[in-house]
């Protein structure tokens, strides 16, 4: 996964971001149960980029479950954890995904939104894959709503797109579903020699790749095609049999309802009531129980009008009566969807501004008010790089307070909070451009010192212990006692902050062992 490689996560991190991947759609529970799991590594750890991909495998797990109201709201806060880091590539694909949730929801002003605003995050970031998926997806709904000139012009962009990802493992698969959606536009123009071309590039793809596997779409394009330009009733018989069965071994048949429903309506006009009749009562019934009113409605709008023509009175009636109910709740649903956009429309500044908050506080410890462990990791890498650049000494002090279970214990956890503040006021009093300060977790703190020599440290040091000491006294609250181990030294191109942090970690509890000020400092070379 490319996008991994920019942050510096440990393997395991790594392995179960894939691991979520390649179950996501064969096993969504699952997928729901390790997401959930990982969400509270990525919590505990202040990561917002980890919370991004929980929560959107999280919303990929229920979008294939067909839960799309939890969906929508897993894919919607992804969305706003990948944009407060910057991860562009995720981002677009949550906005992708948005995209087709509207659509099959019939909130189509919402799904263009989304789809170009995820085509624009791509061009900026310059990748290719995304973009491509962002216009067939706009360039499908485009053509849905009748607008077949644009959906032709964002058809051809995703397909410049998507030649230019040959190293992208899903590259053929988009490939033959852009040239799909090609393919059935140009016969929309009445382009038969163009749409014939794209159909034979399908096929030459499939026989040199034969991983790749056609789908329903492409099969009901080229029976319409077929049926068109060919004189022979055997090779449309042919055609419908293969689009017949494609249907039929569709698992999730929603996905290709734009297709289906050229399908539904090429069947009546050929009069295949033999077909359409068994075919039309499966796609219904393929979608009961959902929370589809658009995709259902359509259907049912469809049945009643078959229904009629075959003067079914008893069928008709009861359409009727679902399709009234249906009805209702796609005007509901596309009240509120107008409600909701005219809302987003009206507070962009206010979801930007949100947005920045957002990037302040989830690097901000909420209790002390010190950076937390998010903002620590980058802050800390530059100071680092500063130390080798520059040849200065680098030093990390971790601190946690004594005793402090029994504190909590004996004097409620009030009283512990209250302490913690305490040395939280101490930090910040020393931070400057060369020393930072952090809340590590729970009663744990970190310090990094950037050009102070040992003496100097040592002496901040003391200072600190007796600053904590004595507002802990001022404040008429348990004695706050810290132990101290500070690792030091001048670092090498090879040096990691780790070296630093396990060093000083491990000093720390040496010296709680240790009699009188429980401060030591080690050298970073020990």
């Amino acid at each position: 996964m490319k996008e991994l490689q920019d942050y510096n996560y440990e393997q395991g991190i790594i392995d179960q971001i894939e691991l979520m991947d390649k179950i996501r759609f064969e096993n969504p529970l699952k997928t729901i149960e390790l997401a959930c799991d990982f969400k509270k590594i990525a919590e505990k750890n202040s990561d917002i980029n980890l919370m991004g991909y929980a929560d959107f495998y999280i919303a990929d797990a229920y979008l294939t479950l067909g839960e799309f109201d939890n969906a929508i709201n897993y894919f919607n806060k992804a969305a706003r954890e990948f944009e407060a880091v910057d991860n562009i590539y995720k981002r677009g694909g949550c906005l992708n995904s948005l995209g087709i949730l509207y659509a099959t929801r019939g909130e189509i002003v919402y799904s263009l939104d989304n789809f170009k605003e995820a085509a624009s995050l791509a061009e900026k970031s310059k990748d290719d894959f995304v973009a491509a998926l962002a216009y067939e997806n706009y360039a499908e709904i485009s053509d849905n709503i009748k607008d077949s000139n644009i959906s032709m012009e964002y058809a051809m962009k995703a397909y410049k797109h998507i030649l230019k990802c040959n190293q992208n493992p899903r590259q053929k698969t988009i490939e033959i579903i852009i040239l799909t959606t090609l393919a059935k536009l140009y016969y929309r123009f009445g382009l038969y020699d163009d749409t014939k071309k794209k159909i034979d590039q399908i096929e030459d793809i499939v026989r040199k790749h034969p991983d790749e596997k056609l789908c329903v779409d492409f099969y009901i394009t080229k029976l319409i095609y077929t049926n068109k330009v060919s004189s022979s009733e055997e090779e449309k018989e042919v055609c419908l049999k293969e689009a017949v069965k494609a249907y039929y071994d569709t698992e999730y048949k929603v996905d290709y309802f734009l297709y289906i429903f050229d399908f539904l309506h090429f069947l009546k006009r050929t009069d295949r009531k033999d077909i359409l009749l068994p075919l039309v009562e499966d796609f219904d019934e393929s979608v009961k129980g959902m929370d589809f009113p658009y995709i259902q409605t359509r259907i049912l709008d469809f049945k009643i009008s078959l229904y009629d023509e075959e003067k079914d009175k008893d069928k008709l009636y009861k359409e009727l009566i679902r399709y009234r109910r249906y009805n209702n709740s796609y005007k509901m649903l596309t009240t509120n969807s107008i409600r909701k956009y005219i809302s987003i429309q009206n507070s962009l500044e206010d979801s930007k501004r949100a947005n920045e908050l957002l990037k302040e506080q989830v690097g901000i410890d909420e209790l002390t008010g010190l950076s937390n462990r998010w903002r620590l990791s980058s802050k800390v890498e530059a100071l680092l790089t500063r130390a080798i650049t520059e040849k200065k000494n680098y030093a990390v002090e971790m601190l946690d307070i004594d005793h402090f279970k029994q504190i909590n214990d004996e004097n409620g956890h009030h009283v512990g909070d209250l302490c913690l503040i305490i040395v939280a006021t101490a930090l910040k009093a020393i931070e400057s451009n060369d020393i930072y300060c952090f809340r590590y977790g729970g009663d744990e703190f970190l310090i990094f010192y950037l050009g102070y020599s040992d003496e100097k440290i040592l002496e901040m040091a003391n200072n600190l212990r007796d600053s904590i000491l004595e507002m802990s006294e001022l404040r008429d609250l348990p004695y706050v006692y810290i132990s101290q181990g500070i690792c030091s030294g001048i670092p090498e191109k090879k040096s990691k902050v780790w070296d630093y942090s396990s060093k000083a970690d491990t000093a720390m509890y040496s010296a709680k062992r240790g009699l009188g000020k429980h401060i030591k400092l080690v050298n970073c070379t020990e």
